[in-house]
């Protein structure tokens, strides 16, 4: 997602506990209240082995003893429910596959991570497609290859070859990850269609057409989402593909209104707000008939610190029909205990 929606951990655990202050604070108290040895505490340990739990679903799922068997779809929400605007039941986003910055299942952006989520039985899992020096769309957050893999440089200065023969890092986490590399979208694609729905972030290149090669070569269609901050990208992908869903990121409540009505008569399948926005942004997107994503990383740092995962309601309770988070598996037990899954 953009990253105007989110924050890096350190900053966002400086905000969580008053030390910046980059948006208006949100109406969550649980999450606003963490203390600065809190603070002290999760930036000394989130990622490190004793840190993570053990992983919610056996990892012989989804980890490299599974690169052969993609997993059956475990969510109970009907698949056309996530890309159909109108459909209300409480879903669940998998940030970078099944988690990032604060996951525990799978090393971020592999194919581990995308059929972990399937496993996990959550609704969307969310990408980072960035093109390689030779424009192959390769799936990795950051702009250098050097914090997820044993190699250093920058995607874009480097051959689809040279980035796939790195190694993936993932240290402390349960399962079998030797034989996880960078994957491509399209293998991302092929692995979920049908099974979860796909985020394609769409802000990390303005390759556009590559991110519509990869989904009609992929059959994908149906299967994805196509997110920007730019409605200028929206409508170049549904000039080359009409049938593309649409997910926009209007970055104000008043920019809400302005974004919809530029992309009409298409109503995006998602409008994702920033997380203070969605009470007053909620009934607005709502009457004009889509439907509202928020990020809950703030929810995610207080769970790793406290362990207390009933914080994960309030985004619901506040108007968000979506959640995207780092720790999705823990998000689906709130809602399950909630009644609300």
């Amino acid at each position: 997602m953009a990253l105007s929606h989110r924050l890096a951990p350190l900053a966002l655990l400086l905000t969580l506990v008053g030390c910046s202050d980059p948006s208006p604070a949100s109406s969550d108290a649980s999450a606003s209240d963490v203390s600065a040895s809190d603070a002290s505490d999760v930036s000394a340990s989130v990622g490190t082995p004793d840190a993570r739990a053990s992983s919610p679903v056996d990892p012989a799922l989804f980890d490299c003893r599974a690169r052969a068997m993609i997993p059956a779809r475990a969510s109970t929400v009907p698949f056309a429910c996530g890309t159909d605007p109108t459909c209300r039941t409480p879903q669940v986003m998998g940030h970078r596959g099944a988690g990032g910055s604060f996951g525990f299942i799978a090393p971020e952006d592999t194919l581990s991570a995308y059929r972990a989520g399937i496993a996990l039985g959550i609704e969307y899992v969310e990408t980072d497609p960035r093109p390689t020096m030779d424009g192959v769309l390769v799936n990795i957050h950051d702009d250098t290859v050097d914090r997820t893999t044993d190699g250093t440089g920058a995607v874009d200065q480097m051959t689809f070859e040279q980035v796939r023969a790195l190694h993936i890092r993932a240290d402390g986490l349960a399962g079998d990850f030797s034989c996880e590399r960078v994957p491509t979208l399209r293998e991302i694609l092929e692995t979920c269609r049908g099974r979860v729905i796909v985020v394609i972030d769409a802000n990390k290149t303005d390759r556009i057409d590559l991110l519509v090669q990869a989904i009609r070569e992929a059959d994908a269609v149906d299967s994805v989402v196509f997110s920007t901050s730019s409605i200028d990208k929206v409508r170049r992908a549904l000039a080359m593909e009409p049938r593309i869903r649409a997910h926009i990121r209007p970055d104000t409540v008043a920019a809400i209104t302005q974004q919809l009505d530029m992309l009409a008569p298409v109503v995006p399948a998602i409008v994702e707000l920033r997380r203070a926005d969605v009470r007053a942004g909620a009934p607005i997107v709502h009457a004009r008939g889509s439907r509202v994503e928020t990020d809950i990383f703030g929810e995610d740092a207080v769970a790793a610190i406290r362990g207390d995962t009933s914080l994960y309601l309030n985004a619901f309770n506040e108007g968000a029909d979506i959640v995207q988070s780092d720790r999705p598996s823990q998000v689906l037990d709130a809602l399950r205990r909630a009644g609300r899954r």
